[in-house]
């Protein structure tokens, strides 16, 4: 079974919409600004810094809207900017588009220079452990793995009396560059291969470096010591010179998205272990007798964590990559708490064999073209990336393998990395078409010279893009968003797993840790097919709506007046094709996403 598209995509990528971080779209920039004392400047009369601006939502707009809303004393962190940087005042601030869990803005101080202060939102994530883990994360990756993330010049975590700005707050680099995604599409295939040939060279360090515990990254004065663990070699050893680093509670979007930061639940970190290459043998051994906080535990607490949130709310939370309701796919608490009861039974024998693949790593898990910085005289040389907040330390196959940037939406690559044809028919093409299909052509190339590039140079790295591909794999990605969707997939996966394991005779001495009944069998298959149904329908309203989709639900303000009447005529025509009876009106409504 493949999953759909948008499933794979909701699940992989559920972050921060993909729209330019620092594009200036409110400035309070004066003539007389530049000759007046920063104290003169009230910057905080500018209501615009503290709300979200950037757009309007058709999903729950108030709650949003209110998740995105930050107050704090904008005079002191103009202050603060000011002084991280040796000037004596601030000159002008200007708000970045804002980002969905984030506020950025750009200071310019009166010796010339400028610098990013960025604010988390109310939905960033945990208090403290959020902004500390991202600044502790920029220094890492900056001075010992060498990635070229912004330099932290001032920060703080904590929302106390100590804290003149009143919120969590970095104040950090601004580049000198320009974002990929300005560049990108008017590259040739030789320029992008030189892109990405440097974000190879990134990730294949991020490979190499294993950590000996899954979570995130923090400074170890940052963190309590019941909650913190030090940094280790391969055989356990602390490693003295980044004694000023620990590894504490996970930060990952997964554990906070959708009131997931209010749960009470296991956050790491959880032990691993470094094994060598040829111990595959051994690493079975490990994760069936669980010793210690192991890739086992680590991913038990995965399952536990989506059962705590399903429980906490009946209705789950409105999403985008399938449309529910009569006719259509039902969700239900019971069907969801099932799929996570069969992921902790079946979670052992999930996890791949490959110890390579089970190694602790950190990584950019986000890294499409806005988070990119070229050089403006070289745009094929990358000078920066950006948003590194919620990063954490996880299984190799826990991580997005693929660079957004490569923008690749096709079929499946797989592993025989063919390179892609022109189709015979293309004279007979509408100009339109020869466009699509040369823009397609074009993509898969890239994707695929990318792919044989990882797979020649990297191997582990091609190890967890082929294991994701998997059944198991497959399984696995799911369960970390079981409290969104996917529930049906995953008991249908499960399902074929079964099938898959019986025909195995390298199984027969091992039981399967599920049994389904033929009635449970009926009711996952019709289910499968009802959620390819509701999948393949909120495709066709993304499809109608064209440019204008309103991505993670939100609308530019241009398009917002013509979308609101277009989701109203659409949601009739839906109610009048698949409500049947007048008790499936109710339904219809309850389950229709749009506001």
């Amino acid at each position: 079974m493949k999953l759909p598209w948008r499933l794979l995509c909701f699940t992989k990528t559920h972050r921060s919409a993909r729209k330019p971080q620092f594009t200036r779209c409110h400035s309070s920039d004066s003539r007389a600004m530049h000759t007046i004392p920063r104290q003169s400047q009230d910057w905080n009369i500018h209501d615009e810094f503290f709300q979200f601006t950037r757009g309007r939502f058709v999903i729950d707009e108030k709650e949003q809207l209110s998740k995105r809303h930050v107050r704090f004393n904008m005079n002191e962190l103009a202050q603060e900017a000011a002084k991280a940087v040796g000037a004596k005042y601030c000159i002008n601030v200007e708000k970045c588009a804002d980002g969905m869990f984030n506020k950025a803005y750009i200071f310019t101080l009166d010796n010339d220079k400028q610098v990013i202060g960025k604010v988390p939102n109310p939905n960033a994530g945990i208090p403290h452990y959020t902004t500390a883990s991202e600044v502790a994360t920029l220094d890492f990756m900056r001075n010992v793995l060498k990635t070229p993330t912004p330099k932290v010049y001032s920060w703080n975590s904590r929302k106390d009396k100590g804290n003149n700005v009143g919120a969590e707050y970095i104040i950090m680099e601004k580049f000198d560059g320009v974002q990929l995604g300005q560049v990108w599409p008017s590259l040739d295939p030789s320029d992008k291969m030189k892109i990405f040939l440097q974000i190879f060279d990134y990730q294949r360090v991020w490979t190499q470096k294993k950590f000996n515990a899954f979570g995130s990254l923090y400074y170890r004065d940052d963190l309590g010591e019941s909650i913190r663990r030090p940094l280790a070699d391969e055989e356990g050893t602390q490693i003295n010179e980044l004694d000023r680093f620990a590894i504490g509670p996970a930060t990952g979007r997964e554990w906070s998205d959708d009131g997931r930061s209010s749960l009470t639940c296991d956050r790491g970190p959880c032990e691993c272990f470094i094994l060598p290459d040829d111990a595959k043998l051994v690493f079975i051994i490990i994760i069936a007798c669980n010793q210690g906080k192991s890739l086992l535990e680590y991913r038990i607490a995965v399952g536990h964590r989506e059962k705590l949130a399903i429980e906490s709310r009946i209705c789950a939370p409105k999403q985008l990559a399938m449309l529910y309701g009569p006719g259509l796919y039902r969700p239900t608490q019971e069907k969801r708490l099932d799929a996570v009861q069969c992921y902790l039974k079946l979670v052992s024998i999930l996890l791949p064999s490959d110890p390579s693949l089970a190694s602790g790593h950190i990584w950019h898990d986000d890294l499409h073209s806005e988070n990119i910085f070229v050089s403006p005289k070289n745009p094929t040389e990358v000078v920066g990336i950006i948003d590194w907040q919620s990063t954490q330390i996880s299984p190799l196959f826990d991580h997005c393998m693929d660079p957004a940037f490569l923008e690749y939406d096709g079929s499946p690559i797989g592993d025989s990395l063919k390179r892609p044809e022109l189709p015979e028919n293309m004279k007979q093409l509408s100009e339109s078409e020869k466009n699509d299909t040369i823009k397609q052509y074009l993509n898969k190339s890239v994707m695929v010279a990318w792919r044989m590039l990882v797979k020649n140079k990297n191997p582990s790295q091609y190890a967890a893009m082929m294991f994701e591909n998997t059944t198991k794999g497959y399984l696995l990605l799911l369960s970390r968003r079981l409290y969104e969707l996917g529930e049906p997939q995953f008991r249908a996966l499960s399902l074929d797993l079964q099938k898959e394991w019986l025909k195995s005779n390298a199984n027969e001495e091992q039981k399967f840790p599920l049994s389904f009944s033929p009635e449970q069998e009926i009711e996952i298959n019709a289910d499968r097919e009802l959620s390819a149904l509701s999948s393949e329908v909120m495709k066709s309203i993304q499809q109608r709506l064209g440019r204008i989709w309103p991505d993670k639900a939100l609308a530019e303000h241009d398009d917002y007046q013509q979308l609101k009447p277009l989701l109203a005529q659409i949601k009739e025509e839906l109610a009048s094709e698949l409500v049947k009876a007048p008790e499936e009106k109710a339904e219809f409504e309850k389950f229709w996403p749009f506001d």
